[in-house]
């Protein structure tokens, strides 16, 4: 089989013997039958609430018995009067907005080295900072969710048709990624495919596959026709097509298109750990086993029997009749004087599986590197060395995604540096950029104030800021800071009839 590098050149060289058709379905089955690809669904799956559990059925079962030669067989018996109730606890779910909303519940801070002491850096700095807004916080959060569920997510960058900077998540199940050779960090191409409808003469409706080649100048479309071969998408004009267009407008119309390219293919990868792997393979089998224990014990319990009634020497009465006696009168007369009426009672070993259920629940959350809320001592104010104990392990799992985020920030900066740049003929440089992620962690409150403010005047203001448990957006909080210490200076000016001079803030407030 030809592998995908190969498929790749074949599209590349010149006297490539196989036609792009072929190419593109010998790809598209190669990444169908990838199994990590295929995992990619299984964690979306149960993120989703879609688990194992639900396609179990309680009211069957397998039993051995021996058939008429003696010899034992495996045998299903149904009972469609048992209960089959399927109870769903989605602990993957959980962990992963857990991690999702502890590493971007806040607002990351966005600076650019040197802006405190280049007023043209300083211009840049608040450029970018104004793309670090609602949409921005929102999308990361999708992002980070998506790469813990699938082990991989896509953001991709395009011009809308108001040359307006867009981006947007591409499930990564869409997503074919070649990346270069020798360190497989820079993407050579990408292939997103994907299924819509068409309505033949017919009216009959049919599924088709779209297919578009990203290279880093441009991106050819292809359609999937009635025999099944891709050509040429026959509705994009020019194809292939550029990354985008530069529009000029005069008095509202457009005067000229001009073909863009952004020189990369215009994707970025967040990668859920160095082996792109999904959160759920560390606690899959733990997570079906608590499933399964859940509800089969709701099964069981739906279906107890509490309590019956053993009657001997009581004749000719239906059970129905005997129960009706016994609810009204309270008795029933025994004619036979070995007759006997007992009440027996059915228990069911509840204990043993709470405990059981206990014990899943904490193997799930430890293998599952988070922190269980539900922890009795989060009641008691713990100090701040207990919480720093108790978030260690979901700070290990948060570790390894912040690393890879801020590597993907830097290529998202670049795309934003080079829309900036284009735009306004500068010359930023995105590499100055710092991206700093502020983690959503619960902890003592007075005690990390009274920190902060025994270190002021020793640490900058805007590291203080990064620390305080009040603040979430950082930029923001310095821009107030410096609005109300100028409104404090205008109200002196205006009392005293003079200009006071306030004291500087070390630069972190400076233009």
């Amino acid at each position: 089989m030809i592998s995908n590098m190969e498929l790749l050149k074949q599209r590349i060289a010149i006297d490539g013997k196989l036609n792009m058709s072929d190419i593109i379905k010998s790809i598209l089955k190669d990444a169908g039958d990838d199994v990590k690809r295929k995992y990619m669904n299984v964690g979306q799956r149960y993120y989703d609430g879609d688990h194992d559990v639900l396609r179990e059925d309680f009211t069957s079962s397998w039993v051995y018995e021996d058939d008429d030669q003696g010899r034992e067989k495996k045998s299903l018996i149904v009972n469609d009067n048992k209960s089959n109730h399927h109870n769903v606890h989605n602990y993957h779910q959980l962990l992963v907005d857990q991690k999702a909303s502890y590493i971007a519940g806040k607002t990351p801070t966005v600076t650019v080295e040197g802006a405190e002491k280049s007023s043209d850096i300083k211009v840049y700095e608040n450029e970018i900072t104004r793309y670090v807004d609602e949409t921005f916080a929102d999308t990361m959060i999708d992002y980070i969710t998506g790469a813990s569920n699938k082990g991989v997510e896509y953001l991709h960058f395009y011009i809308d048709q108001s040359s307006k900077l867009c981006y947007t998540i591409i499930p990564a199940q869409e997503v074919i990624a070649y990346y270069d050779a020798q360190y497989q960090q820079d993407l050579e191409a990408v292939i997103r495919f994907y299924s819509f409808s068409v309505v033949k003469p017919g009216g009959e409706t049919a599924e088709r596959k779209r297919v578009e080649w990203w290279t880093p100048q441009d991106v050819t479309y292809y359609t999937e026709d009635d025999e099944g071969n891709f050509i040429l998408d026959p509705d994009i004009k020019r194809n292939p097509a550029p990354h985008f267009w530069n529009v000029t407008y005069l008095n509202g119309s457009a005067m000229r298109r001009e073909a863009q390219s952004w020189g990369r293919v215009p994707f970025v990868a967040l990668r859920n750990n160095s082996s792109c792997s999904s959160d759920l393979t560390r606690i899959k089998g733990l997570q079906d086993a608590y499933n399964l224990l859940s509800s089969s014990s709701t099964n069981n319990q739906i279906d107890l029997v509490e309590l019956y009634w053993m009657i001997q020497g009581y004749g000719g009465e239906t059970a129905r009749a005997i129960e009706s006696k016994l609810r009204i009168n309270k008795a029933v007369s025994i004619t036979d004087p070995n007759g006997r009426i007992q009440a027996e009672q059915v228990t069911l070993a509840v204990g043993e599986r709470l405990e059981w259920l206990k014990m899943l629940r904490k193997d799930i959350y430890h293998l599952g590197m988070g922190m269980d809320v539900d922890d009795e001592t989060f009641g008691t104010a713990p100090s701040g060395v207990a919480l720093e104990f108790k978030y260690e392990l979901l700070d290990q799992k948060a570790d390894q995604l912040i690393r890879k985020l801020q590597l993907a920030m830097k290529d998202f900066f670049w795309f934003l540096t080079k829309y900036i740049n284009d735009r306004n003929g500068t010359a930023y440089d995105s590499s100055l950029v710092k991206v700093t992620v502020h983690k959503n962690k619960h902890t003592n409150e007075a005690e990390k104030i009274n920190a902060i403010m025994a270190s002021r005047d020793l640490v900058p203001d805007k590291l203080l800021l990064e620390r305080h448990p009040y603040v979430d957006d950082v930029n923001e909080a310095l821009k107030e800071l410096k609005a109300q210490k100028e409104e404090a200076r205008k109200d002196q000016q205006a009392m005293f009839g003079s200009p006071v001079n306030t004291p500087s803030d070390g630069g972190a407030n400076e233009e």
